[in-house]
């Protein structure tokens, strides 16, 4: 539970003709919460053409850094994956599953580490046009319709990840950004109740490369919708994924972990402890203060475990 108290105490000046307000510090503390839902549903969406096995294996193996990151904050987690082929013999927007297997993993499927990593491997017999911002769509729509079943949730901060080495080639004629916020309410402190992420060619990068013999095609429409749900991109260039997924991580949890003051603070005055230890005013590991959402988020290392104990002192704002 969370409980807050703000002591305010009232003395008269000797001498004055007026009185005057001593506020002490106020105090927010509460345990292991988040500010939403620990419900994060987290959509994989794969480029299968010819070129990508090796992509795909490169993610792959840096699927236990993911996964332990998410469990180390006690989310409850919903993992789904479907291609970009949309083609009459593609997924079209369904979840990948190996046979006997559920269609999307949870933090209690047992082997779910090898499981996600097989399916992260969807091989490259895929179409050549890639339409990952339609089977975004086909798959969060089925998964409303029940075809995809239940994983995606109502309250849950919905996370989609593509992984593509060329330029989306999905219909011009819908709004991706719009149609995700209808599907997707905004969080109670006002940012987006979904996040896109991108590992793929970056513009402005001529070592990083679509095809052997020169073709490079960056993925500006999926960088547009990273950048709008403040998402990250990555280059699908680098020699492994590991810095690729921790930040993907790293933002998901910022975002999850985010604590809201039921009262403005003078920024200044903010302390932030957590199990008893001062956690630094910090972008990279430590605590930033929002001040448009009026709450506290935390970064990198300093980001709260499973049952931690947090407490934020500050003095209140527009009292004297």
């Amino acid at each position: 539970m969370k409980s807050v108290g703000v002591l305010i105490g009232m003395f008269a000046l000797v001498g004055c003709g007026a009185q005057q307000f001593a506020v002490e510090s106020g105090s927010e503390e509460f345990g292991q919460q988040v500010t939403y839902s620990k419900e994060v549903d987290v959509l994989w969406v794969v480029d299968t053409s010819t070129s990508m096995a090796k992509h795909q294996d490169l993610l792959a193996e840096q699927v236990p850094v993911f996964i332990e990151g998410l469990n180390a904050t006690g989310l409850d987690y919903h993992i789904g994956v479907t291609t970009m082929d949309m083609s009459s013999s593609g997924a079209r927007g369904g979840l990948i599953a190996q046979n006997g297997t559920p269609k999307f993993l949870t933090k209690d499927t047992p082997n779910l580490i090898g499981l996600l990593a097989g399916r992260l491997r969807a091989g490259e017999n895929g179409s050549p046009v890639e339409r990952g911002r339609e089977a975004t769509m086909a798959a969060l729509h089925a998964a409303a319709g029940g075809t995809n079943g239940a994983f995606l949730r109502e309250n849950s901060l919905l996370n989609v990840i593509f992984l593509s080495n060329e330029e989306d080639q999905s219909s011009t004629t819908t709004d991706y950004l719009a149609a995700l916020d209808a599907l997707k309410p905004k969080l109670p402190y006002g940012d987006r109740g979904w996040q896109a992420h991108f590992m793929g060619v970056m513009p402005n990068d001529p070592s990083c490369q679509t095809a052997e013999w020169g073709f490079s095609s960056p993925g500006t429409r999926y960088i547009d919708l990273a950048t709008a749900s403040g998402g990250t991109s990555e280059s699908i260039c680098d020699a492994n994924f590991l810095r690729a997924l921790k930040n993907v991580r790293a933002r998901v949890l910022e975002v999850v972990t985010e604590y809201p003051l039921d009262r403005k603070p003078v920024e200044k005055s903010i302390k932030v402890l957590v199990d008893g230890v001062e956690v630094p005013n910090d972008e990279a590991n430590g605590w930033t203060y929002r001040a448009s959402a009026n709450s506290i988020r935390f970064h990198g290392s300093s980001i709260p475990r499973a049952g931690a104990r947090i407490k934020v002192t500050f003095d209140p704002e527009g009292l004297k």
